[in-house]
């Protein structure tokens, strides 16, 4: 019970737009709630950037060719 009316609350806090960042702003209302800011935040936090995902593909793939070399097998192309 406690939990949900907490929950709850972060929708009846409503920071002004002023106090934001221009990304964080509604320009339709004066403020934002703080679940909406949770939600933005989490949304922009979770995202992976290209430079990411190449990163942990290329990763990846060395770690393989690593126990390829390792097990002194012939090392195979791995397409991207």
């Amino acid at each position: 019970m406690l939990f949900r009316s907490v929950s709850q609350s972060r929708y009846m806090i409503v920071v002004p737009n002023h106090w934001l960042p221009e990304d964080f702003r509604d320009n339709r209302t004066d403020g934002v709630s703080l679940a909406d800011l949770e939600r933005k935040c989490d949304s922009r936090d979770s995202v992976e950037t290209d430079h990411q995902i190449e990163k942990r593909k290329k990763d990846k793939r060395i770690a393989i060719y690593a126990a390829m070399i390792e097990n002194d097998q012939e090392i195979t192309y791995l397409p991207k």
